[in-house]
């Protein structure tokens, strides 16, 4: 009928858009084209619910698939005086600009289990500690570290910063026997290039800075 909509969801075609082929489910006349009918509705059940609009389309024969979900090379064209005429190769399915599902679309890379940062001299000469022993003596006199939970062991240097209404610690630092150091925020590590790490190679003026 003039104006039947495409099936597959979201696309907006429909036989009234020019120069756009739109065909119906193919007929199942035998077992080879009702398998065909199956596959290609399948295709279009994927990403659609079957919700009572699409179920009286069903039922009364009318679900169409435009051109635009068909490689080209599964697409015939027939060419006349008055008129060019396309539709689909038999065994063809709707596969092409198909909507996805959240769960099929592409994720982010997942982030590395530990960044560590270090300690870099040529920017910052004054501020770096010259080994991990002067670090813990500059550490345990540090007033600004009045509200964080300090523990010193031979190997690490571990800060947390608590919030009350929170399992997890607000901040997380821990520094390495080689200066290196991560940061977690409530339980997260930060990325390297989050702004928060770099002024952090001077423990004093990261202290101060983030709290």
């Amino acid at each position: 009928m003039p104006g039947a909509n495409c099936a597959v969801f979201g696309c907006g075609s429909c036989r009234r858009t020019k120069g756009i082929g739109i065909w119906k489910l193919p007929v199942a006349k035998d077992e080879a084209h009702r398998k065909w009918r199956d596959e290609w509705l399948g295709e279009i059940k994927k990403t659609r619910e079957m919700d009572q609009n699409f179920r009286e389309q069903l039922k009364s024969d009318k679900i169409y698939t435009c051109e635009k979900h068909f490689a080209p090379e599964d697409i015939e064209t027939y060419h006349s005086a008055k008129m060019t005429k396309k539709k689909p190769k038999f065994g063809a399915l709707p596969m092409m600009n198909m909507p996805r599902k959240s769960h099929e679309t592409s994720k982010p890379s997942p982030r590395p289990e530990r960044s560590v940062v270090k300690c870099n001299e040529a920017s910052l000469p004054h501020s770096c500690y010259k080994g991990f022993s002067e670090l813990c003596q500059r550490v345990k006199s540090l007033k600004s570290l009045g509200d964080w939970s300090l523990k010193i062991f031979d190997d690490r240097i571990l800060l947390k910063k608590m919030v009350d209404q929170y399992v997890l610690p607000h901040l997380e630092i821990v520094i390495d026997e080689s200066l290196g150091f991560t940061v977690k925020v409530f339980g997260s590590y930060l990325p390297e290039d989050h702004p928060i790490l770099w002024p952090m190679a001077a423990l004093d003026t990261t202290v101060i800075k983030i709290t």
